[in-house]
């Protein structure tokens, strides 16, 4: 049988005649006399009720079974609600009648859960400068970059237990400012490595220069060099990095055309004899041949 609720009784008063009016009433009438109130549920087995009910025979309709509930009010109890998953009465969080009824780190006082001694539930209960309570631990712990002792810090960090702070080891950081002058801050490892052209050892220099480890900075290797000034007046560093004679200028006769030789003296490319490089370094009349060198 359809459960006439009143909800339903109002909306069907708003949309109907008087003659369906009383159509109405007599049908809620018919319900309330089958089924003992609004909303219950007739029956005639257990089967027709939920888990936590009963089917009263007499009345034919499912009551509640003992020590289940439907509803917060059948707890008699304020400190208690009614699970619906189960319905069971629960305690609410944070009250109890024993220590059972509390978390395993809290003990019944009172009927309110607290925390045993060593324990926390909030973090009033720690030290405010230092700790906080742990929210899965429910123990006073330092805060984050706090510390008792270097098992409170991270593995690249010492305690400093004067000021209670993790500090970083020798060499390791998490901000530039704590590395030295030529490093920077790795804050994906957490160490100090050196800035670009500057070095702890040849392994932070590219393979054409060396460490010097005086000034922690990298220097060109004997034959390279890294600016201009550390070749010969003639010379220019090129990409990668070795000195080359500039234009017009030579260091050996395969820095020259071959129409030409090296003056080793000014290092300047000089022309063979019988060749040309412009038609005046020819007799009168004839050109120079821009291919094979020669007058023509």
């Amino acid at each position: 049988m359809k459960i006439v609720t009143v909800d339903f009784f109002i909306e069907f008063l708003s949309k109907k005649s008087l003659m369906h009016i009383v159509f109405a009433l007599f049908v809620i009438g018919v319900s309330i006399f089958g089924m003992g109130c609004v909303g219950t549920q007739s029956c005639t087995s257990e089967t027709q009720c939920k888990e936590w009910q009963n089917c009263d025979l007499d009345k034919k309709i499912c009551v509640i079974k003992k020590g289940y509930c439907n509803l917060d009010g059948e707890c008699n109890d304020t400190s208690k609600f009614c699970n619906l998953t189960n319905h069971i009465c629960m305690y609410k969080l944070g009250k109890c009648m024993i220590s059972a009824n509390c978390p395993s780190y809290q003990v019944c006082v009172n009927q309110n859960c607290t925390a045993k001694p060593g324990f926390c539930d909030n973090d009033d209960i720690c030290n405010a400068q230092i700790e906080w309570c742990h929210p899965q631990m429910h123990i006073c712990r330092p805060k984050t970059g706090l510390c008792y002792n270097n098992y409170d810090c991270q593995g690249w960090q010492n305690c400093d237990v004067n000021t209670n702070k993790c500090i970083p080891m020798e060499n390791r950081c998490d901000a530039s400012y704590q590395c030295k002058s030529w490093q920077i801050c790795n804050i994906t490892t957490n160490d100090c490595i050196a800035k670009e052209g500057f070095c702890k050892n040849d392994l932070d220099c590219k393979n054409w220069s060396t460490c010097n480890e005086n000034i922690n900075k990298c220097v060109a290797r004997t034959g390279f060099c890294l600016e201009d000034k550390e070749c010969s007046t003639w010379e220019l560093c090129n990409l990668n990095h070795i000195c080359q004679p500039k234009r017009d200028f030579c260091n050996s006769h395969s820095n020259c055309g071959f129409w030409q030789y090296c003056n080793v003296r000014e290092h300047k490319c000089a022309l063979k004899l019988g060749y040309c490089t412009k038609y005046t370094d020819c007799a009168s009349g004839e050109d120079c041949d821009p291919v094979k060198h020669i007058c023509k």
